[in-house]
């Protein structure tokens, strides 16, 4: 786990404080100006008992997070930012506008002060606080049902990719994708992992793949989900391959051996759930003669991600079959080691979660996590390759989905 810098604990109560405040300032002006003064004084008291829970709840999600990783703290530290998010958030756009409001309402008071003595101005700026207020509360609305419905809200997308070198035994081909389950998140929810199960298997897949990130940090998270993985079926087989977070990279274990045992034990769990997990390697799927590849690498990312993926080690002895499918966790080693560099037909990716938040409104979508992904999801193509990015079936962090929905992909292959 890495440690946190001192001036963190520094800046964080400073910006805590200054949206808290800000905040305060706005909605008790409000009240004022309404002339809800009894309102006003009950307000101030339910508004600082509301600060200090966060605050306190706050200090326990840190604290507990600088403790060792177990699946019980982790969940309810995941419940812990998302309380905190759900109230800080929505007070960060808030105080935006009570800023604006409160330079505006400085700049007219020295501009009366020493250049227009004799007017007889007056500014009423009340509707920036109002207007910020109904965007405050609409984005509360939104967070809240993300962590009590969204996360849950599991979502079918489908595509059709065609290929002029796909083998004609593996026309229609359809191949269920799922991605960053991060299974700890659903401690507590087998029911949930039970559900998606069932819509993969209601797709009726050829071939069903995972693209890594089963866990949040440690192998204990799988532990009794297996036997409900298990009963994923595909005719074909079921892949897998492992994700950033799959490697105890963020724990700070007790020993170099530690860490080792706690990845073959996921190794072993995956296994036991019924994956094939490909560890930069490859499977021929040989049908009516005819044949397709697996390829699955280790995780590769760019800094500060790590990179355990060897790509040329796991395509070995694929070079002669017709049509090969890709599985790499980050999107980001589509760009710098498949387009144009191998002719790997398709590549099927996770990573990027949508970053659980934005904006889709039928094919157009928006989320902040393209400022860091060029490829962060949906479908891409380059000279006839193609990347499908597939935003996640689980959560972590904020156990929440606002926007972009927890997804099952269906990826139909068709020739020509």
């Amino acid at each position: 786990m890495r440690r946190r810098s001192p001036i963190t604990f520094l800046i964080v109560p400073l910006f805590i404080a200054l949206v808290e405040g800000a905040s305060y300032f706005g909605w008790n002006h409000l009240l004022k100006n309404a002339g809800l003064n009894t309102i006003s004084r009950l307000f101030s008291i339910l508004y600082f008992i509301e600060t200090a829970t966060i605050v306190l709840v706050l200090f326990m999600v840190m604290s507990s997070f600088a403790r060792r990783f177990s699946v019980k703290r982790t969940y309810w530290g995941f419940q812990g930012a998302g309380v905190i998010m759900s109230d800080l958030l929505p007070k960060m756009f808030f105080t935006v506008f009570v800023l604006l409001f409160a330079l505006i309402q400085g700049v007219y008071i020295v501009l009366n002060h020493f250049f227009i003595h004799s007017a007889q101005l007056r500014l009423h700026l009340d509707w920036l606080l109002i207007a910020g207020t109904i965007i405050s509360l609409t984005l509360f609305i939104f967070i809240v049902r993300g962590i009590l419905v969204g996360r849950f809200d599991f979502k079918v997308l489908k595509e059709t990719v065609h290929f002029d070198s796909l083998p004609e035994a593996f026309d229609g081909l359809k191949v269920v994708q799922i991605s960053d389950m991060h299974i700890g998140s659903f401690y507590r929810h087998h029911d949930q992992i039970a559900k998606a199960v069932e819509m993969v298997n209601n797709l009726n897949p050829d071939i069903i793949v995972f693209t890594g990130d089963m866990v949040n940090n440690i192998s204990d998270e799988l532990k009794g989900f297996e036997e409900i993985l298990y009963k994923l079926k595909a005719p074909l087989g079921k892949f897998s391959i492992l994700g950033n977070h799959d490697y105890g990279d963020y724990v700070k274990w007790e020993s170099k051996e530690a860490k080792q045992k706690n990845l073959e034990t996921l190794v072993m769990l995956e296994r036991k759930a019924g994956f094939d997990l490909l560890l930069n390697e490859n499977r021929i799927i040989t049908k009516n003669g005819q044949q397709i590849a697996i390829v699955g690498v280790e995780n590769w990312g760019t800094p500060p991600f790590a990179q355990y993926g060897q790509l040329p080690l796991a395509i070995q002895g694929t070079e002669n079959t017709p049509f090969r499918i890709l599985l790499s966790h980050d999107p980001s080693h589509w760009d710098v080691e498949v387009a144009e560099k191998t002719n790997i037909q398709l590549a099927l990716a996770g990573h990027t979660h949508g970053m659980q938040f934005g904006i889709r409104i039928g094919d157009w979508q928006w989320s902040p996590v393209q400022w860091r992904y060029e490829r962060w999801h949906g479908l891409y193509t380059h000279k006839k390759q193609y990347l499908y990015v597939n935003r996640g079936l689980g959560h972590i962090g904020f156990p929440g989905r606002v926007g972009m929905l927890p997804e099952i992909t269906l990826l139909e292959l068709k020739k020509g």
